[in-house]
This record gives structure tokens, sequence and C-alpha cells, in this order.
């Protein structure tokens, strides 16, 4: 790459440049040097216009790539969420669960008392059944 100073100083001695203008046409003579200079500074220009290209076509599908990241970072964090939402409700049915089976487990005590209850007095009523009439029988001889 040509340096800024270079460039700016090619005409150093007087009229290093011609310029002739026929017929609509411009011709610009000057010395190898001078037109060496040009050449690779426009050679340069030339390959980094067509290198500016490349790049934009990259940078537009590295856009388009960071999209379509983003667009699958937000629904895996939706999905996320769903099923940390999942698990809650799940850690809420087994507390319900439990309750239940608390719940289940006294009403069994309750009724187990209560057919022990039951049971006694129909065995006093079976007895006293059989003993009243025989004692009656008795009392009555």
């Amino acid at each position: 790459m040509a340096l800024p100073s270079l460039s700016q100083n090619i005409s150093i001695e007087k009229n290093r440049v011609k310029t002739i203008i026929l017929n609509g046409d411009t011709l610009v003579q000057m010395h190898y040097e001078d037109a060496r200079v040009l050449l690779e500074d426009v050679l340069h220009y030339e390959y980094a216009d067509s290198l500016l290209a490349v790049y934009k076509g990259r940078d537009s599908l590295n856009t388009k790539t960071v999209t379509l990241q983003k667009e699958a970072i937000t629904k895996l964090s939706l999905k996320n969420q769903n099923y940390e939402d999942i698990i809650k409700n799940f850690d809420s049915i087994i507390a319900n669960k439990d309750e239940e089976l608390k719940i289940n487990e006294e009403i069994i005590k309750q009724q187990k008392k209560e057919i022990r209850k039951q049971k006694f007095l129909k065995i006093i009523g079976f007895a006293g059944s059989v003993i009243l009439p025989i004692l009656t029988l008795l009392a009555l001889t």
C-alpha cells in the first residue's frame, strides 16, 4: 500500500502530468513511476471493494444466523419455563396426594375404632341374648 505522502507528492517536477482532451475523451500522460503508484492504489481499492461485497454477504448471513439463534434461545427458554411450571404442578400434585394419604389413614383409624366398638357391642348383645333368657328361666323356676 502506498503511503499518503507518496501519493500526494507525485508531481515533484513541473508538468509531470499532462492532460489532453480529444473529442470528449480524456488522455492523461505521466511518468511510469507515478502511474505505477496510482495503479497500485487502484488495484488495492479494487481488491478491497471486491472483499467488501463478500463481507457484506457474510455479514448478512451472520446477522440471519444470530437472529435464528436468538429465536431458538427464546423458544428454549420458554420450553424451560414450561418444564419448570410442569415440575411445580407435579410437586403440588404430590403434596395433595400426601395430604390425601394422611386423611385416609385418619379415616381408617377412626373406622377401626368404630369396628372394634361394634364388635364389642355385638358380642355383648349375643351374650346378653343367650344369658338373659337362661337367667330368666332360672329365676322363674
